[in-house]
């Protein structure tokens, strides 16, 4: 081999700088090379002199560049094979003999098999490789996330484009996005030949959230034709079979770009379903790794779930002289008071629904949403909780004073109210809603004063007169007397304070609304399931 063989050096690069600019290892290299991703390197002289090695391999600059997109498409699970074909073939110009021996310098360095000290170091890697994936909201193949109730939640632009025809998020409440009803509203004008065969599918995943379309609320307001369909299209899935990620063949007929063959993958976790049409010939390891590291799975897509306009109930309750209370306590015992306070809760949080919302101090924020079916439950959900976290606060209060021997008072000051407004998702790991009723539960809540709950007009009325009976709620009024409780009636706030004191001016915004005080729920409502 003479000199002239790397005839301009300065457009070349060494195979060492190849390695230390991409990362990978020099049999990765030799494997892109003999696959024809990259052109058979130029040999020539080591620009260093003290190397075992004389000769080195030299490529064009844009090799860099070559691997670089390698990376990605493999970080999106296509194959090797795959990138193969799409990417072009390099050519070669040297001699066998020169290929030979830069080949037997690549063979010098081998893998090294993987070897972990313990568990806890594997499930560290294998964490480290989720993470290398990217985030599932980034994934190019059509994919969407629904909740029970098969209400489309995040989708991405390939899913919208393909089944859909417009913009999901466009929609404004949570029943327009179920996805069997968007699904068949496009059945006319679909290029999609076998949709109802896709349709079918995802009503086999669907059933074991939702026995048959005549169950589901929103699948009962079809049209006649539509419900019939579906109920045609509807198999029942043994409930005892769901995994958590689940594969299935599906081939797309497409009236235009012809035959499309996918694997629909399915995983279900607590807050929903997420589906993926990822194409046969791409690799799903990385994807199936990717969903196995759940908790970012989630996070991405609660990041970007969709807002809706929705009827919701907000409790927001304060711990009363919060600030008096910590200055009395050492810090140690205060923590634990609060961890103690919230612990038990969020059971009952739990246990009526409450989504945690964004609050400011030593309160909280709860939300919760109507349900289709049950236009008050939601309404009924936040007074139980309320009258339930009233009582278990009492239970702490009684123990803390027999603790400390104190005359502090632990008590909740709570406000309720309901209304129709836009809820979602906001990037602090919280829900929030946009609007007044957050706004006057939260004055609510300052108004109420020693634990009492306080609620609006507005939210009673939504009740059925049979479940109003067995809610004690009214206006204590000054008399002769003393003070007598009027039940089932409301006031003004500008009739129970003095506007005109400056601690009460926070209250002029809310002057004329119509409010009463919650006592007391029947302990028997919530088994009634009414």
């Amino acid at each position: 081999m003479t000199d002239k063989t790397v005839s301009e050096p300065k457009k070349l690069i060494s195979s060492k700088d190849v390695l230390a600019k991409t990362g990978i290892s020099r049999v990765t290299l030799h494997n892109y090379i003999k696959l024809g991703l990259l052109p058979r390197p130029i040999v020539g002289p080591s620009p260093d002199t003290t190397a075992k090695t004389r000769k080195i391999g030299y490529f064009p600059p844009d090799v860099i560049e070559t691997i670089h997109k390698i990376a990605r498409l493999k970080k999106r699970g296509y194959r090797l094979s795959s990138i193969s074909e799409a990417l072009p073939k390099n050519g070669h110009n040297e001699t066998p003999e020169e290929i030979e021996e830069e080949e037997e310098t690549m063979k010098e360095t081998t893998a090294t098999p993987l070897t972990f000290i313990n568990a806890e170091e594997e499930r560290r890697y294998h964490e480290d490789q989720r993470n290398k994936y990217g985030h599932i909201t980034e994934i190019g193949y059509p994919a969407y996330m629904v909740n029970r109730k098969w209400e489309i939640e995040w989708v991405n632009e390939s899913a919208e484009e393909l089944f859909f025809g417009h913009k999901v998020k466009d929609l404004p409440t949570s029943e327009e996005r179920n996805l069997f009803r968007l699904l068949l509203k496009k059945l006319p004008s679909t290029k999609i030949a076998n949709l109802k065969d896709f349709i079918g599918l995802n009503a086999e995943m669907a059933s074991v959230d939702i026995p048959s379309p005549a169950e589901h609320p929103t699948l009962r307001s079809l049209s006649n034709n539509d419900l019939a369909l579906l109920n045609t299209l509807w198999t029942r899935k043994d409930p005892s079979r769901k995994t958590p990620i689940e594969k299935r063949p599906f081939t797309l007929n497409h009236l235009e770009k012809g035959k499309r063959y996918f694997n629909l993958i399915v995983s279900a976790f607590r807050e929903g379903t997420l589906l993926l049409l990822v194409p046969q010939e791409v690799l799903l390891e990385p994807v199936v790794d990717m969903l196995m590291g759940r908790e970012r799975v989630i996070r991405d897509l609660l990041l970007r779930k969709m807002p809706s306009f929705c009827s919701l109930c907000v409790l927001v309750a304060d711990l009363q002289n919060s600030v008096k209370i910590s200055a009395d306590l050492p810090p140690a015992e205060y923590f634990e008071l609060v961890s103690q306070i919230w612990t038990k809760m969020e059971i009952t949080f739990r246990r009526f629904h409450g989504t945690q919302g964004k609050h400011v101090g030593d309160g909280v924020v709860r939300f919760f949403l109507a349900e289709p079916e049950s236009p008050h439950k939601h309404v009924l959900n936040g007074l139980m909780c309320a009258n339930e976290i009233k009582t278990k606060l009492a239970e702490i209060n009684s123990e803390w004073k027999i603790r400390k021997k104190w005359t502090n008072e632990l008590c909740f000051n709570v406000g309720i109210h309901e209304g129709r407004e836009w809820f979602g998702y906001i990037p602090v790991n919280q829900f929030t809603a946009l609007g007044d009723t957050v706004n006057i539960a939260g004055r609510l809540s300052d108004f109420s004063r020693n634990g009492a709950v306080w609620t609006s007009k507005h939210l009673i009325s939504l009740l059925p007169p049979e479940i109003q009976k067995k809610l004690v709620f009214g206006i204590r009024r000054s008399s002769p007397q003393g003070e007598v409780f009027v039940p089932n009636t409301f006031s003004r706030v500008m009739d129970l304070v003095d506007l005109t004191k400056p601690e009460n001016t926070k209250f002029i915004d809310i002057s004329t609304f119509s409010i009463t005080e919650l006592v007391e729920i029947d302990p028997n409502l919530f088994s009634t399931g009414l």
